[in-house]
Order: C-alpha cells, then sequence, then structure tokens
C-alpha cells in the first residue's frame, strides 16, 4: 500500500492544494495527516475541510490541541496566530472534528504522531548537533520503541531520518536526487517536514510517500507569495509571511 503522509499544513491552502495535486500525480492508496492543520496561516476552515475529505488518518498536534484547550506554552507570535484562528471556528462541526482526533495511530510495529513517541502531540525530534544528542537519539530508538520500528512525526517542520546508524537527510540538490531510502531492518524517527511552513531553508512543501519498504521524500513548488499576501491582509504577524520565502 502507498501512503502519502503530509504534517504541518499551518492553513496554507495554497501549500496544500498543491501537495495534493502532486499526490494524485503521483498516485496513492491512503493520505495520513500528521497534525497542525491550523495555526500561523490564513486558511484555517478551508484546510481542516479538505484534510477532513483527502485524509484517512488525522491526528491532533499541538496547535489543534490549543484551539481547544488553550494556547500554554506557545511564543507570543504563535499565540497572537492561534487566537486569530480560534476566532474563525467557532462551527460545531469543526469543532466535533477537532476534538475526535487522536494523538497517535498505530499500524502494527509502525506509529504515526505528531511530535514522538515520548509526547504524541507536544515534544520535538530534533537533529543532533553534538555526539550527545545523537546518544540520546539512539537510546530513545532502543528504549522507548517496544515492538516499534518505525515513528514518522511532522511538528519540527524539518525533513530527516534520525537512525541507529546516523541522520540521514535528503539531498534534493545532487544528480539523480537522493530521496528515496530503504527502512527494512531499521528503527528510526522519520520526520516528514511541512505542507506550510517548512523551515529547512527549502520553502518548497514537503510530505512523504511510505510504501511499506521505502521512504521517498517530495518537494512541491506553490505560490507562497499568495499566502504570504493572505497573512499580511488578515492582519496576522508580518514574520509568518516573510519566512515562508526562505523556508524559515
Amino acid at each position: 500500500m502507498k501512503i502519502a503522509l503530509i504534517s504541518d499544513i499551518h492553513a496554507n491552502l495554497a501549500a496544500l492544494e498543491a501537495v495534493l495535486a502532486d499526490i494524485t500525480e503521483v498516485g496513492v492508496d491512503e493520505i495520513y495527516c500528521l497534525g497542525d492543520t491550523v495555526g500561523y496561516g490564513p486558511k484555517p476552515v478551508e484546510c481542516l475541510q479538505l484534510v477532513q475529505k483527502h485524509c484517512k488518518v488525522v491526528l491532533m498536534g499541538n496547535h489543534e490541541h490549543a484551539v481547544l484547550h488553550g494556547a500554554d506554552n506557545f511564543t507570543p507570535l504563535a499565540a497572537k496566530a492561534l487566537d486569530w484562528t480560534s476566532a474563525r471556528l467557532r462551527d460545531r462541526h469543526i469543532l466535533d472534528f477537532l476534538s475526535s482526533l487522536k494523538p497517535s495511530y498505530r499500524e502494527d510495529d509502525i506509529v504515526y504522531v505528531h511530535a514522538s513517541i515520548k509526547d504524541p502531540i507536544n515534544d520535538y525530534v530534533r537533529e543532533a548537533d553534538s555526539p550527545w544528542m545523537y546518544y540520546q537519539l539512539v537510546n530513545t530508538l532502543r528504549r522507548d520503541f517496544k515492538g516499534i520500528r518505525l515513528c514518522f512525526v511532522g511538528h519540527n517542520h524539518r525533513t530527516f531520518l534520525g537512525t541507529e546508524l546516523g541522520y540521514i537527510f535528503p539531498n534534493y540538490e545532487c544528480v539523480p536526487p537522493r530521496t528515496s531510502f530503504n527502512m527494512e531492518g531499521q528503527k528510526a524517527y522519520i520526520a516528514i517536514g511541512s505542507v506550510g511552513q517548512p523551515r529547512n531553508g527549502d520553502p518548497r512543501a514537503s510530505w512523504v510517500l511510505w510504501d511499506g519498504v521505502s521512504v521517498d521524500y517530495h518537494r512541491v513548488e506553490y505560490n507562497w507569495r499568495e499566502t504570504a499576501g493572505l497573512i499580511l491582509e488578515y492582519g496576522l504577524p508580518g514574520f509568518l509571511a516573510e519566512r515562508l520565502e526562505h523556508g524559515q
């Protein structure tokens, strides 16, 4: 079965529509969304409607949780955007849909969460910037992945695989692109990146194709200027528009 994995749409309708079109062209059996459909961006209702229509699995992210329970521990910028978002999500059907979302989904030894095994909604899986951080990752894979082989995550808005052998990053610049990775016999966190607000220096929307053996990273051009313009038009913080151009 071919599964398209998307995450962190963040109410960026132009990016979501571009990704859904790319997914359709590639051809998949199901689409799973790993949370944070809302927050930051200007089109939360429209993005929720599309996700509800197209995705077999939709998980709760920290932004959906904040809409329902309050934006504690968010930065002032994120909290302001969430206040704006919450004011637009008053429809009972939408609120019921958000309340129905689960924090994780499991199929045999594969787990899908928004954040991490430790805390499916709020924790971060990060790249190691020191030997100690890498040791902690390996320890997590060996200690916390009991009966689990792979865990797909969003939340960090970045694309990489954290494995027992090291961190692996897709390389879109090499010829041919190095974006596909065989995961047989491996334990790993697989960070799938963000549809609506990527933060690894590549402004293109990100999604992942998973066929049960290989992980294949996809990048999709979209009209970020359209989303940036709407962010400014609707009075959301200007930085949320600026960062889309640079993928930061």
